[in-house]
């Protein structure tokens, strides 16, 4: 089964980080543009342990459709969603948020399994995995910016290191 973790130091409070990310509203701007990510189903009620989301989005030039369960509901410091419909065979995303120096260290933690078996991962090896990269990598910079952004104008204090 693949694996793959992303990590950033956020210059904000984990309190800040948990509250930005179980906002779904805030899921399409941390995404790259080409991938026009859409909640379609969710965001009428605010993030919990049950709670079912259905995203949709373009990845390598194809829309793809995705129901996830949030568990392990543990604020501040993180939460599971896990497919229960989709492209994949299984797929379960771990977020967390870490007090870290005076920040927060956040880690997105991927476990998957394609469709397909052998066809599958020669998908994974060939395009998948450097797409995931990619797409992790955008979306760490992305929140990072967004809330220092938001932190530093908030607080009118740039935290340093």
């Amino acid at each position: 089964m693949p694996r793959r973790q992303y990590q950033v130091y956020i210059d904000c409070p984990p309190e800040s980080v948990w509250a930005f990310h179980t906002d779904l509203s805030n899921h399409p701007r941390t995404c790259p543009p080409e991938q026009r990510e859409q909640i379609v189903k969710g965001l009428e009620t605010p993030l919990s342990e049950g709670a079912r989301v259905v995203f949709r989005a373009r990845h390598g030039g194809f829309w793809r459709t995705l129901e996830a369960e949030i568990g392990d509901w543990n604020p501040p410091a993180g939460f599971t969603s896990r497919q229960v419909r989709g492209p994949f065979k299984s797929w379960t995303h771990r977020h967390r948020f870490a007090p870290f120096q005076r920040g927060t260290l956040m880690t997105d933690q991927i476990e998957y399994r394609l469709r397909f078996g052998p066809l599958g991962s020669l998908v994974d090896r060939l395009w998948l995995g450097s797409h995931l990269d990619r797409f992790f990598r955008y979306r760490h910079q992305s929140a990072k910016r967004l809330l220092e952004q938001e932190n530093q104008a908030t607080t009118g204090i740039r935290q340093t290191l």
